[in-house]
């Protein structure tokens, strides 16, 4: 049976295409997404996450006594104690800017690491507070609350809001969308039907949806580990994409996004951004920007009416 509403279908299926002309004369946008993230780890079945991140699987069972997951949460830590750092200096190498979406909790856990990179021109997208806590689970009120608290977190911290969201497991609610235009956002990025950015209603305002990556395309790098495969494998498929999204753009200007989750980012991890980037960089016609960046400018020069 057919929910009552079918907001997906309604809303996002329904989006508008944007007739994207890249400045410059560029072919292809390509979107860095850096994911810096905390988790509560909340002894709660209904919080409890049930996918490994790198080798183990967390606690399950009712019946062990010690319910904290130390393990996990040492995979968790690497992200803002160790990843980070490793996905800025390589941001750093090759001179590019990236959009980092944060837990509220993350900066909470990591001031130093969301400072810095604040400081070095990346973007800071609301991400929810944590990443066990989704959207999904909390009231519209809640939801209101907590994309509140989250603004004031970056605000108090970096002097600066975010204005764009992407939610914690890309689980949003029917509400979300209302919610962020009500808060002044101008993005929202869970969707992953489509190859470019485009337009979305909130009520009487209007959103640039701004197509992620999951585990599924390749392209999001928690695919190593829920799909068995190795950081070697991302770096094909990330070729692989760019490669048809470059021929494909030759009639049709369409956007790349590499998902770099800092929990994720080890050695061997980083090895292949460094070697995708460099790849993507040999071509000339491509245009690198943070999703912000990408937004303003669809809003600003091909979005009649604006």
């Amino acid at each position: 049976m057919m929910p009552a509403h079918d907001s997906f279908y309604d809303v996002f299926s329904k989006g508008k295409k944007i007739k994207i002309q890249w400045p410059n004369g560029a072919r292809l946008a390509v979107t860095l997404a850096g994911n810096l993230e905390a988790w509560t780890e909340i002894p709660d079945p209904k919080h409890r996450r049930t996918h490994h991140v790198g080798g183990s699987n967390p606690i399950t069972a009712e019946d062990v006594r010690c319910k904290y997951d130390f393990r996990t949460a040492s995979e968790n830590d690497y992200g803002g104690r160790t990843g980070i750092w490793r996905i800025l200096r390589i941001l750093k190498k090759h001179g590019l800017q990236a959009s980092f979406n944060v837990n509220g909790l993350a900066a909470l856990r990591y001031p130093e690491a969301v400072k810095a990179v604040h400081a070095g021109g990346h973007e800071i997208v609301g991400h929810n507070y944590a990443e066990d806590v989704q959207s999904i689970y909390l009231t519209r009120e809640q939801e209101r609350e907590e994309i509140q608290s989250c603004v004031k977190i970056f605000q108090d911290l970096v002097g600066a809001r975010p204005y764009g969201s992407l939610s914690s497991g890309m689980r949003h609610t029917e509400h979300t969308l209302g919610l962020l235009a009500e808060e002044g956002f101008l993005w929202h990025g869970d969707a992953v039907n489509d190859d470019a950015p485009y337009l979305v209603q909130a009520g009487d305002k209007t959103l640039v949806e701004v197509p992620y990556r999951n585990a599924i395309s390749g392209l999001n790098d928690t695919g190593m580990y829920r799909r068995g495969i190795t950081a070697r494998d991302l770096f094909g498929a990330f070729k692989d994409e760019f490669d048809v999204l470059y021929e494909e753009s030759a009639e049709e200007p369409k956007m790349l996004t590499l998902a770099m989750h800092c929990q994720m980012a080890f050695p061997a991890t980083g090895k292949v951004y460094d070697e995708s980037l460099k790849y993507a960089k040999s071509f000339s016609d491509v245009w690198f920007a943070r999703r912000i960046d990408v937004v303003k400018w669809l809003l600003e020069n091909c979005v009649p009416g604006r």
